[in-house]
């Protein structure tokens, strides 16, 4: 159960923050908002394990060092670099429908790497979920038409959707292949060695980019900072670190369905916060999302 709760936290403070890093997407390029959030998760983790008196270097063996840290290369480094991307080309809404892939892909991975095997009731509230995520999703024809009179006028959407897609697949693998791990490691220094691992390839990555003084001026303090700062420690300190915990204190494949509520919390939140309408379509994602929660939590 405590894996379950888990799992659902990290989708709702993820949901959070989408908006945010939507809004920063503005001010930040993928890459230096990517090096951002993550010197943020960096800091906030460093000062948990200090409080909290956490070793920084336990005793553990270097593969279990290198294994974390190709993690965080993977699931950090590389899947966030292309959902930004894809978030500033594709916008909120379509971005939500591309990540549904995610399921699937932690799927595939847990039975390719973890032999792991779906209940029946998390297979049907699996699909639940996902069908609640495309029903809610749907436009009305009107804001359909905008959108693709948008789209026609801006960029082709295809590449968007492509590197969306592959966002979605590395941040499936990159967790999946650390699940045994987990099962004997703090969650604290395992999210701690995955988030350097990343930073550090990002440093690397602007150093030699042939924009990397654009890019360290975007990192200037600036009022981006406003919006990028609690989206940072909204998505990817309350929610990373929930959401590695979910992974080890349940099956990688039932974490992933509750992973995928975000969406359904995006849909909730923006009423909440944004005044935005609760829709027929939407009402019923609820419904089903909620009804498949609960079939991959209790059967």
């Amino acid at each position: 159960m405590l894996g379950s709760v888990l799992s659902l936290l990290s989708a709702f403070f993820w949901a959070s923050a989408v908006i945010l890093f939507k809004k920063s997407g503005e001010v930040f390029s993928p890459i230096s908002l990517n090096i951002y959030k993550s010197f943020v998760a960096l800091i906030l983790v460093s000062l948990t394990m200090v409080i909290l008196n956490i070793p920084f270097f336990p005793d553990k063996p270097i593969n279990d060092w290198l294994l974390l840290a190709a993690s965080g290369f993977i699931g950090i480094t590389l899947a966030d670099l292309f959902f930004f991307i894809a978030l500033n080309r594709l916008g909120a809404g379509l971005v939500a429908i591309v990540e549904c892939l995610y399921l699937p892909s932690v799927i595939f991975f847990s039975f390719i790497l973890l032999g792991e095997n779906l209940s029946v009731g998390a297979i049907i509230g699996g699909l639940l979920v996902l069908t609640a995520v495309f029903v809610g999703s749907i436009k009305r024809k009107k804001d359909l038409d905008k959108t693709l009179k948008q789209r026609r006028e801006n960029k082709n959407p295809l590449p968007g959707i492509i590197i969306g897609c592959l966002s979605m697949i590395f941040l499936a693998a990159g967790i999946v292949m650390i699940k045994n791990l987990l099962e004997r490691t703090d969650v604290f220094w395992a999210t701690l060695v995955r988030v350097t691992a990343a930073t550090v390839s990002l440093l690397v990555l602007i150093l030699f980019h042939p924009k990397r003084k654009q890019y360290f001026r975007e990192l200037k303090f600036s009022k981006g900072w406003l919006i990028a700062l609690p989206a940072s420690f909204t998505g990817n300190y309350l929610a990373l670190l929930c959401w590695v915990a979910g992974m080890k204190y349940t099956t990688a494949s039932r974490a992933a369905i509750l992973n995928q509520m975000s969406t359904i919390f995006i849909f909730i939140l923006a009423a909440i916060f944004l005044k935005e309408k609760i829709t027929v379509n939407k009402s019923i994602a609820i419904l089903l999302a909620l009804t498949g929660a609960c079939l991959a939590i209790f059967i």
